[in-house]
C-alpha cells in the first residue's frame, strides 16, 4: 500500500468555518479538539490498520483562541450541550481542553459538558480538575476500556492500563461522573462481567457494552482482531428507510479543521483511507455542500452509504449496544 501515491479528497478553503449551517434549532455540538492521539486502534479512522497515520488528515489542535474567534456566545446559549470526542482523535491530548471547556461554560452555565477518552492521557492532578468543572447534572466523562490489564491494550494499542486506571479514580474520586465504555471483541468478551463489578468498585455510574459493526470496511485478517460473535455481513444495497440521528438530535459536528459537518460520521468516511471506496458518493460532493446534500438524498430515498450504514431503521448504530447498566 503507497501511502504517498494517493488521490486524496477536497478539502473547503482556509476559511473552514460555516456559520449559516449552524442554526439556532442546533442543540448539541460535538466536537472534536485535536488530531492528535497515543493510541493506534486497528479500527480507527485515524489510522491505516494501527499502522501508518492516515494519509488523508493532518495533525492539528484547535486552540482556546480559534474559539473564542469563532464562536458566538449567542450560539452558546442556544445549546443543551457540548461533548468532545471526534473520529481522529482522543479530545485529551489537546492541552486547552479544560480551558476549552471553562469557555463554553462561562456563556451558558447550565450547559452539559462530555468528553470521550481512552483515559491514559494528562494526570491526576488534570482530571481532578476536570472533576470540579463537570458538576453539572449530567455533566460526564466516557472513558473507552476494552477489558482488563491483560486484554485492553489489544485493542487499545499503546493505552497504558495504570496510567488509565489512576486518571479514573481521580476523576471519580475528585466527584465526577464516569462511565465505562467496553467495546467487546473475541479476546475479551469472557471478562465483561468482571469489569462490570470493577467499574462499581471504582465508582463508575454506568457500565455499557457494544460491539463494533465496523467489519464491512475492516477485515478481520487486516486488524487481527476477532468478532465477539459470528459477523453479521449486512448489505445496504437496498436499504433506504433512514431515520436521521442528526436532525433528531439537533446536532452538528466540529472537526479538528475548524470545520462542520451534518454529522461526525460524514465526517469520519469523508476522509477515512480504509474502506475509501464504500463513500465515493460522499466525496462527489465538497463538505459543505454536504448540508444540503444528505437532506436531498433523504428526499429523494437515495441515501449516501454512511447514512445507510448508520442510521437505517433495520441496521443502525444502536443495535451495537447490548448492555447499559446504571450502577449508581
Amino acid at each position: 500500500m503507497d501511502l504517498n501515491n494517493i488521490q486524496k479528497p477536497p478539502h473547503n478553503s482556509n476559511n473552514y468555518f460555516m456559520y449559516p449551517y449552524w442554526t439556532d434549532d442546533v442543540k448539541i455540538l460535538h466536537c472534536e479538539p485535536t488530531s492528535h492521539c497515543n493510541a493506534d486502534c486497528p479500527m480507527c479512522a485515524r489510522n491505516v490498520f494501527g499502522h501508518h497515520v492516515n494519509p488523508n488528515i493532518n495533525l492539528r489542535n484547535l486552540s482556546l483562541e480559534w474559539f473564542e474567534k469563532n464562536i458566538a456566545p449567542t450560539k452558546i446559549k442556544n445549546l443543551k450541550k457540548v461533548f468532545f470526542c471526534g473520529n481522529y482523535g482522543d479530545p485529551c491530548a489537546n492541552k486547552s481542553l479544560l480551558d476549552i471547556c471553562k469557555f463554553f461554560r462561562k456563556h451558558n452555565s447550565e450547559i452539559t459538558l462530555g468528553i470521550n477518552t481512552n483515559g491514559s492521557i494528562r494526570n491526576p492532578k488534570w482530571w481532578k480538575e476536570c472533576a470540579s468543572m463537570f458538576k453539572n447534572t449530567f455533566d460526564y466523562v466516557v472513558f473507552s476500556i476494552d477489558g482488563l490489564e491483560d486484554t485492553n491494550h489489544i485493542y487499545r494499542k499503546n493505552v497504558r492500563w495504570d496510567k488509565l486506571i489512576e486518571n479514573a479514580k481521580s476523576y471519580i474520586d475528585s466527584g465526577g461522573s464516569a462511565h465505562w465504555d467496553m467495546l467487546v471483541f473475541d479476546h475479551n468478551k469472557h471478562q465483561v462481567n468482571e469489569c462490570q463489578l470493577l467499574a462499581n468498585k471504582l465508582g463508575f455510574t454506568w457500565f455499557r457494552v457494544k460491539t463494533t459493526d465496523r467489519w464491512d470496511t475492516y477485515p478481520v485478517d487486516k486488524v487481527e482482531l476477532r468478532p465477539a460473535d459470528k459477523i453479521e455481513h449486512i448489505s445496504y444495497k437496498d436499504n433506504t428507510s433512514i431515520r436521521c440521528e442528526r436532525d433528531n438530535d439537533k446536532s452538528i459536528f466540529l472537526d479538528y479543521n475548524g470545520q462542520l459537518w451534518p454529522c461526525c460520521y460524514i465526517g469520519e468516511e469523508y476522509y477515512n483511507f480504509v474502506g475509501y471506496d464504500n463513500h465515493n458518493d460522499l466525496r462527489q460532493h465538497k463538505p459543505d455542500s454536504l448540508f444540503e446534500e444528505y437532506k436531498n438524498k433523504l428526499n429523494n430515498n437515495t441515501p449516501f452509504y454512511v447514512c445507510k450504514r448508520v442510521c437505517g431503521t433495520q441496521t443502525n448504530k444502536k443495535r451495537q449496544w447490548k448492555k447499559e447498566i446504571q450502577l449508581r
